[in-house]
């Protein structure tokens, strides 16, 4: 009988749970033990992967229990591997108890102060457990960044006026786009814009005056746009009242500055505002870019019939895995559009414009194989419509037929004969157009190559080839940018395919060989042909070549001067 209370009272003390931790609290010990392991992640607001002064960034700390008991009171103890000043953060940070199988995170704020000096800083995190099943430590380190100045500029400021002449004049509605860069070695935080006109100035279109910025790292930039117009009271060479205030998260980093707008003056291309002062490191480029020549300086022409109708397809964008983005398609496209109405004459409700265009957007423009009645036919007066047509975009031949294809946006090239728009086919269905006269200008290499490498997958450039002749339509002026085997080159510095820019500043003038305000096509042939392939060469060291064919005598434009 004593033995057995003996056994008895032993196995009533084991059953007592033990005591761990702080003061009273019992923790009870299963059968089985903990296995817990950390793991440590740095995160911040900026993006840089770094501590930057003022800012408030996280130690993101995971701890997950992989054995078979419960992980009791479990604590994170955090300590920095040398003296930190300027950063605030908790030493301690509680994840309770952990079941088995199961993971828990918690967040350790550290608050940098404007008092951190750049350099390293590490931190260890130790993983306490109430009954001794503790983690093994981890350390972790990154960069902390001294407090440094934004400082907001306008790096550029560009103008698009109604006649193109780059001049702001009574009545007409101009677009101004301003460029703010933080040319500061410091990030700027919450910015904005604000526009307010003075006395004779009206803010036109949707009336936005209120611009968000937002954070704008070091460096970066990004651009505004409003419209306005002036009345008659603003005389020929005084300032044209418009000030922008550029706003900051912190008031001392705010300003305000006139913008240098004269009356009917042609504009500065970059006006800088400074927004704080302060030590420089070393000078920031100014982002410049708004100010393409061609862009800003389209010139007026003749006015083109009121039948008259222009399409514009722009494909920069390609959805299949692999196909490079045509870098400046969207540009050449909204640009050309300009030139359709300012230079050309178009009337803006007759030109059919896109961007990206699926193959569905082809057929529904040009007609398809089967039926060639498309939109553009069924625009078209019989006999009396002039027609314009641009392309730039992808071109790709058929790996098994050899022939061309444009590459619509949602095309798979290495099945192009399936999901392309066919150039022989595009050819036909113009030809079948009741149109009076037709300008083609393709803006594309059909080679399967480009700029940025080939539009195939796994297929050596050796093996890729392409018909190099087509029948096009018999009453049509056909420019092209390349022979169909080269490749047509971008010009980065001018924003725009090297073509399309030359082509651009042919319509300006520069192709006027004999200044009568008339553009022929033999001298738009010979300045296009003494500009592109040179041009080619010294950019890219490769060959490109654009093909005219048509009457040489024919008129493409007529400047009004």
């Amino acid at each position: 009988m004593k033995k057995l209370f003996f056994i008895l009272l032993m196995l009533s003390l084991s059953a007592v749970p033990a005591s761990a931790g702080k003061g009273s609290l019992k923790i009870k010990v299963f059968p089985e033990p903990p296995e817990i392991s950390v793991a440590v992640a740095f995160s911040e607001p900026s993006g840089n992967k770094m501590l930057d002064a003022e800012e408030t960034g996280r130690l993101v700390i995971t701890v997950t229990n992989s054995g078979k008991g419960a992980a009791f009171d479990v604590r994170g103890e955090i300590t920095a591997g040398a003296k930190v000043q300027g950063i605030e953060y908790n030493n301690t940070v509680f994840f309770g108890t952990i079941a088995p199988d199961k993971s828990i995170s918690r967040e350790a704020e550290l608050k940098a102060s404007q008092k951190i000096s750049t350099g390293d800083i590490d931190f260890t995190v130790h993983i306490r457990e109430a009954n001794g099943f503790d983690a093994d430590p981890v350390k972790i380190a990154f960069n902390v960044k001294a407090f440094e100045s934004p400082k907001l500029v306008v790096a550029d400021m560009g103008i698009d006026d109604q006649n193109g002449n780059s001049r702001v004049e009574p009545m007409e509605i101009i677009e101004l786009t301003a460029r703010i860069q933080n040319t500061g070695h410091g990030d700027a935080r919450g910015g904005s814009a604000d526009i307010k006109t003075g006395e004779n100035v009206y803010i036109a279109g949707e009336g936005i005056t209120h611009f968000e910025i937002g954070n704008l790292p070091s460096g970066k930039y990004k651009d505004i746009k409003f419209m306005f117009y002036t009345n008659k009271r603003i005389n020929h060479g005084e300032k044209i009242p418009i000030q922008l205030t550029v706003n900051e998260e912190r008031p001392r980093y705010q300003a305000s500055e006139e913008l240098a707008l004269t009356m009917n003056v042609r504009q500065k291309s970059a006006r800088e505002i400074v927004i704080s002062a302060g030590k420089e490191k070393e000078e920031i480029v100014l982002a410049k870019g708004l100010s393409i020549d061609v862009d800003v300086k389209i010139p007026k022409g003749k006015k083109a019939g009121k039948h008259d109708i222009a399409v514009v397809i722009g494909n920069r964008n390609y959805t299949q895995t692999g196909v490079p983005p045509v870098e400046f398609a969207h540009r050449d496209a909204r640009i050309m559009k300009e030139y359709l109405t300012k230079t050309f004459g178009f009337l803006p409700d007759n030109i059919i414009y896109e961007e990206d265009a699926t193959l569905s957007r082809f057929n529904e423009i040009f007609g398809s194989k089967e039926n060639h009645r498309g939109k553009l036919y069924n625009f078209i007066k019989k006999d009396v419509s002039n027609v314009f047509i641009y392309y730039v975009g992808h071109g790709a031949p058929d790996l098994t037929s050899e022939e061309a294809y444009f590459v619509p946006v949602d095309a798979n090239p290495q099945y192009i004969a399936t999901n392309g728009y066919k150039l022989q086919s595009f050819y036909n269905n113009l030809a079948l157009l009741p149109a009076n006269k037709l300008t083609i200008i393709i803006d594309s290499c059909f080679s399967g190559n480009s700029d940025k490498g080939m539009l195939f997958q796994n297929i050596s450039p050796a093996m890729v080839r392409v018909k190099k002749q087509y029948k096009g339509p018999r009453n049509a002026l056909i420019i092209t940018s390349a022979a169909v085997d080269e490749v047509s080159s971008w010009y980065g510095e001018k924003k725009h395919s090297l073509f399309t820019y030359y082509f651009f500043k042919g319509l300006q003038g520069d192709a006027d060989l004999n200044g009568d305000s008339k553009i022929i096509v033999s001298e738009l042939k010979k300045y296009l042909k003494d500009n592109v392939p040179y041009m080619a060469r010294r950019l890219t060291g490769v060959e490109q070549n654009p093909v005219i064919s048509g009457d040489d005598n024919e008129a493409i434009v007529t400047i009004v001067k």
